[in-house]
């Protein structure tokens, strides 16, 4: 009989070393977590020689890991993973700063899949490539990992599961601006991706990646709202009210904001400020039988990503 995900489990430390195994997987990414794929290649490498069709050997090559993973918002934590570094400042609450780092911290994943003879995968040197935050009305915000890793244990010692302490977000606690400070009415959805641009890389002696370098750091987003006027996007993606400006400018900010709306200790916030914005395209397709909506693609150049909430240290 085939076995549900149910029994599978899923939790993650910080690496003090690139690649070996944490002492400490102790966290959960967040409410509703899944693993949409999990994959390892060989890059086997066929040989062949004259006089014969088949091959001779089969070769293994680069030992390669992948895995998504999918979400509804919560903690933090993972913002470390995705920006580079973090401190954390006052109390009551603490202000986290996720800072933008030309490295990146490695994690060790543990996924526990508890069939009669258990599978444990501890996946290790996990650095995420891509970080996706979503929100859509009706819908609780979500986020999306794309991270590659580069070796793995292996075993048949079951874990113990890790609960999330904290409590998910709403699409009605989440909030558009731009610039910052000035709310876009109307807003359907709005995806925003974090491009670190890995790259695994290996060196002679063995099959396991020893490192992965990042290079050019990308962010993109992509919204949909019910149209209301041009001022918003359109006019911004012209450079002028009156039409296509022959050097239009950026716009200052664009920050996306999730807040329960409480004080003191007990408000939890997550924040993505962009800096250096451009509309980049701009669809507004009209059909009689439905309300006019407006999808549009924008490109910014840098972020500032902060928290806060009752924890001191981001563990």
């Amino acid at each position: 009989m085939a076995d549900p995900a149910s029994i599978s489990l899923i939790h993650w430390g910080w690496e003090t070393t690139f690649g070996t195994a944490t002492t400490t997987s102790n966290k959960q990414f967040g409410h509703g977590c899944k693993i949409t794929t999990l994959q390892r290649r060989n890059n086997t490498e066929k040989i062949y020689q004259i006089g014969a069709r088949n091959a001779q050997k089969l070769v293994p090559g680069k030992f390669e890991g992948a895995a998504t993973i999918e979400f509804a918002l919560a903690n933090p934590w993972f913002m470390k993973a995705a920006f580079g570094t973090v401190t954390s400042t006052g109390t009551n609450p603490t202000s986290h700063t996720f800072t933008e780092y030309n490295t990146l911290p490695s994690l060790s994943i543990t996924n526990d899949i508890r069939t009669d003879t258990a599978s444990v995968a501890q996946l290790l040197g996990c650095v995420v490539n891509q970080a996706v935050f979503t929100a859509a009305v009706g819908e609780v915000p979500k986020v999306r990992l794309d991270v590659m890793f580069a070796d793995e244990g292996h075993s048949t010692t079951t874990t113990s599961a890790v609960a999330e302490s904290f409590d998910v977000y709403t699409f009605a606690q989440g909030n558009l601006e731009m610039p910052n400070g000035t709310t876009i009415a109307k807003v359907q959805n709005i995806e925003i991706t974090v491009n670190n641009n890995a790259e695994m890389t290996w060196g002679l002696g063995s099959r396991v990646g020893v490192a992965a370098p990042v290079k050019q750091r990308e962010y993109t987003a992509r919204a949909t709202l019910t149209f209301t006027d041009s001022s918003t996007f359109l006019e911004n993606l012209y450079g002028a009210s009156t039409g296509p400006d022959s050097d239009p400018a950026e716009v200052a900010t664009l920050e996306l904001i999730f807040d329960n709306g409480q004080t003191s200790a007990d408000q939890r916030q997550v924040a993505l400020l962009f800096t250096g914005v451009m509309i980049d395209e701009d669809n507004l397709p009209q059909d009689p039988e439905t309300v006019i909506v407006e999808d549009v693609s924008l490109i910014m150049r840098s972020c500032a990503a902060t928290a806060k909430n009752a924890t001191t240290v981001c563990p």
